[in-house]
């Protein structure tokens, strides 16, 4: 079924005509208000005309009597000024004219005086004639004025224009309307086009984007920029699952081997055995514990209970829990912080995030001579302001992590050292806790160990005084 077939269909034409409408509506409010403006200027301009010469006519027969009037109409009536259109009418008290050019029709004693629309015999016709009546002392009346029928024709011909202009205007608006979603359906195919065929199942697919920065271009990018997050989410989906199902793969069938022996050995070596596939358990359990939590962090559902985190204390918690560990190993642990930094978040994420990053460098950090002697596990944790933000910087002194796995260091199940213990999941905890904060997560190969560095947004200073 063709969407053009229904333009009512489509929200673009609905929307450039209801536009186009009120554009066509517009146009007919001004060309009523220019008619009726024209109209009345020539109106008022009509009657001014005849009132001034009704009473230069009135005044002429005052000074100068009846003959002298008689005299005026036909000089008047002869200097061939406004000859097609002047209308003078002078009338007995019955109404019969005794001179001019024109006739009451029909003829009859006028009883209104003042401006009034009369019908006059003019030249062989009938007229309407807009006069001004006046009744002399000599008991005669005097009609002076214009055939309007010059104006009428005006009027007739500016309505038709005014007239023709808004139908004309109204079908461009139509076709106005119609091109106008003609160019958004082309627009938006590409759009739906794209989405079909992601929803396809092909989310390499991207919507073709224009060199103009117009508002389509503008929500392709931001589509594009969706479509690739979901790619690399999905990508994530299914590396997890693979991952998983490698990993578990080995310790289930380790368990069923192991349980299955079982039934073969003494009551001792069955107690041993139990020991070690629910040690072996318990470790699934943590792992799925893990993968839990990251999926919840990954969800925004924290984001409720944001709250002012006052970063100094955070981290001088934090250090307390470690001191300890690190004492027992000769090690040292340092915390340097610039005072009043304070982000909006939650407090126990990022004192998880910390401590992820405080177990890596404990784990990984020291390192051993050319004699294999080892050496202490040195950790520097520094937070200052930069770029708008906080950064926490947490530094240790082992041999660092090759430049070509530094990109993998937050993958989920991925361990840079497989001769250590771990499953691979911490880091990533760390990058969701930092990503759920729009924040940023990297790491740096110093000279002599490993830089990791959080970057958050910093609390605006009312909130964070507020907070305090």
């Amino acid at each position: 079924m063709s969407t053009r077939a229904k333009p009512w269909s489509s929200t673009a034409f609905r929307l450039a005509l209801q536009f186009a409408g009120l554009m066509v509506l517009t146009m007919a409010i001004v060309l009523a208000v220019f008619y009726v403006q024209t109209v009345g200027v020539l109106r008022v301009r009509v009657d001014r005309q005849a009132e001034t010469h009704l009473k230069r006519l009135v005044e002429h027969a005052q000074k100068n009597g009846q003959q002298s009037l008689e005299a005026e109409i036909r000089q008047t009536l002869e200097d061939g000024v406004n000859t097609d259109t002047e209308i003078i009418i002078l009338m007995d008290g019955h109404g019969a004219p005794v001179i001019g050019n024109a006739s009451v029709v029909p003829q009859r004693r006028l009883t209104t005086m003042g401006m009034r629309e009369l019908k006059v015999r003019r030249g062989g016709h009938i007229v309407t004639g807009r006069v001004s009546v006046a009744e002399l002392p000599s008991g005669q009346f005097l009609a002076v004025g214009t055939d309007m029928q010059q104006q009428r024709d005006m009027e007739d011909l500016v309505g038709r224009a005014s007239l023709m202009a808004a139908v004309i205007a109204f079908f461009m608006a139509i076709g106005g309307a119609l091109t106008f979603r003609r160019v958004v359906d082309e627009r938006a195919a590409a759009i739906r086009s794209t989405m079909a065929r992601v929803a396809a199942g092909d989310l390499s697919q991207r919507i073709p984007v224009a060199g103009r920065d117009d508002e389509f271009t503008l929500l392709n990018r931001d589509i594009n920029s969706m479509l690739d997050r979901l790619e690399q989410l999905m990508e994530g989906i299914r590396h997890v699952s693979n991952t998983i199902a490698h990993n578990l793969r080995t310790p289930l069938t380790r368990i069923t081997l192991q349980l299955r022996n079982a039934r073969q050995l003494g009551p001792e070596e069955q107690a041993a055995t139990l020991a070690r596939v629910s040690g072996e358990v318990e470790e699934l359990g943590v792992v799925f514990d893990k993968l839990l939590q990251i999926a919840e962090v990954e969800s925004g559902t924290s984001r409720a209970s944001f709250a002012p985190v006052d970063i100094n204390a955070l981290l001088l918690d934090v250090a307390e829990f470690y001191e300890p560990l690190l004492d027992d190993g000769d090690g040292t642990l340092q915390v340097e912080a610039q005072p009043g930094l304070s982000v909006l978040g939650d407090g126990d994420l990022i004192a998880s995030a910390v401590a992820n990053l405080l177990d890596n460098a404990i784990k990984y950090g020291g390192s051993s001579d050319a004699e294999s002697h080892v050496r202490p596990v040195h950790i520097v944790v520094t937070a200052r302001r930069a770029a708008s933000g906080v950064e926490m910087l947490v530094q240790d002194n082992g041999p660092g992590v090759d430049p070509q796995a530094i990109e993998k260091m937050t993958r989920r199940f991925f361990r840079a050292r497989k001769d250590r213990s771990g499953y691979g999941l911490g880091l990533a905890s760390v990058n969701a806790i930092v990503q759920l904060h729009g924040g940023r997560l990297d790491f740096t190969n110093l000279p002599q160990g490993l830089q990791a560095r959080i970057w958050l947004p910093e609390l605006p200073a009312p909130m964070a005084v507020a907070s305090a």
